[in-house]
């Protein structure tokens, strides 16, 4: 795969959309890590500017699946990943992600942080720091009103390579994940 890159070296936030699905790569920067979560900071360039925001990803994060494809109940992890704002960086990438999902970004400002359920779409044993981890994120799971508020996305992270793909899985969720992570200034 070869990644398209600005004169910093950052990513191009849309390089790998298509006409119906945004999906987003941002290069990972900053990783510390604590007992139970890595953290970092994930950044992109969109129309010449960056935009990004930090992340926290649980570090014992565990397969979502048994050897028959079941869904294992210790493999969904409720506050799985957090999304932080960063300041006005944060706010440019939900406004670039507005602006790509064809609506309006103007004014949006990142939520200060938004905790995610999460659930590796994998089998067997999972070493983040030694392979990406395609982890599917659902927001606003526990929402009372889930029919307007609920959404999901796919949240990929490759630390040994210093990638985030940050994927759309369906169009229908993109009101509610700009609601969820972008409200009016």
């Amino acid at each position: 795969m070869e990644l398209k890159v600005n004169r910093d070296n950052l990513p191009i936030l849309n390089q790998f959309s298509e006409p119906d699905f945004v999906d987003c790569v941002l290069k990972i920067e900053g990783l510390a890590s604590d007992e139970d979560y890595y953290t970092f900071h994930m950044s992109a360039s969109f129309e010449g500017e960056r935009v990004g925001a930090d992340v926290r990803v649980l570090k014992g994060i565990k397969a979502g699946f048994d050897s028959e494809m079941n869904l294992t109940k210790d493999g969904v992890h409720n506050k799985g990943v957090f999304f932080m704002r960063s300041g006005q960086e944060s706010d440019r990438l939900i406004s670039a992600i507005a602006r790509l999902y064809g609506m309006d970004g103007t004014g949006l400002s990142f939520a200060i942080s938004e905790s995610f359920t999460a659930i590796a779409l994998h089998q067997g044993d999972i070493d983040l720091e030694r392979e990406g981890v395609r982890i599917k994120i659902f927001g606003r799971d526990s929402d009372p009103d889930l029919e307007r508020n609920y959404f999901e996305s796919f949240f990929n992270v490759d630390l040994p390579n210093g990638l985030v793909f940050w994927n759309e899985k369906d169009p229908d969720y993109r009101e509610p994940l700009l609601k969820a992570l972008g409200g009016r200034r």
